[in-house]
């Protein structure tokens, strides 16, 4: 075999071995709220959440968990289906519709600012937020700290287990903002 022809095998040999090697497994794309058919339909409200504001480092895709007090991992093979702070704030609002039984009518903004929410090495989901709601003069009716932390799974870390601690701990955001202003 010429030394041309050998090169160039080699150069193809050695490029669909590498490539088979570097195979990623599928990305996943999560979503942080489960589908409409596992909760009845909503009916909106007077209330508005507003986008819900978070530190630079969770505004993005990534799914993200702190593997120790000074370092933030991504999970390699799933990332968000929307930004983070947007599903939040949907989230926000489809649980603050469904669980709204009074003042349903009041033209109310619900400010929230999370400062903490991802899981943590301790094995739990931690949000961390402090949250506002003002009427149609930006006068506050009511504004708290909360710190809800949710428990993972020892088992299993994955973006499912993950995802669904992250939207039980919304969840339980939202229902105190509703039963502190609600």
């Amino acid at each position: 075999m010429k030394p041309v022809l050998r090169t160039l095998a080699f150069i193809v040999v050695a490029t669909v071995w590498l490539g088979g090697c570097s195979s990623l497994p599928p990305l996943k794309r999560v979503m942080l709220s489960p589908p409409q058919t596992e909760r009845l339909a909503a009916k909106p409200s007077d209330w508005q959440v507003r986008r819900v504001q978070m530190p630079e480092y969770l505004d993005n895709y990534d799914i993200q968990l702190r593997t120790n007090d000074y370092v933030l991992t991504r999970l390699p093979d799933a990332k968000w289906a929307e930004r983070l702070p947007v599903a939040v704030t949907r989230l926000l609002q489809q649980t603050i519709d469904e669980k709204l039984q009074d003042k349903r009518d009041k033209h109310y903004q619900v400010h929230v600012n999370v400062d903490t929410f991802e899981p943590q090495p301790s094995g739990q989901v931690v949000l961390a937020a402090e949250w506002r709601v003002t009427d149609a003069h930006d006068h506050v009716v009511a504004r708290n700290d909360s710190l809800i932390k949710e428990p993972l799974p020892k088992t299993s870390r994955n973006a499912d287990t993950i995802a669904r601690a992250m939207s039980t701990a919304v969840r339980e955001l939202a229902m105190q903002i509703v039963a502190h202003a609600g």
